[in-house]
């Protein structure tokens, strides 16, 4: 599988951390909250969105 795909920072504002996944087990939050491994990511993405609008800033991902 391969493609692209890409979220804005307003989009990533109104995200629902506390929702989980199928199992009911895992909550947005803990697999990619501030609190992980994309904290900064997120942490740059709110930064960037304070100089340029949140609909102006986007995170991209490609999948190979």
């Amino acid at each position: 599988m391969h493609g692209t795909t890409w979220l804005t920072w307003s989009e990533l504002e109104t995200t629902d951390w506390q929702e989980t996944e199928a199992s009911g087990t895992r909550t947005r939050a803990s697999a990619a909250g501030i609190d992980t491994h994309w904290g900064p990511v997120w942490k740059v993405m709110r930064i960037l969105s304070e100089i340029h609008g949140a609909e102006n800033v986007r995170l991209v991902a490609w999948f190979h």
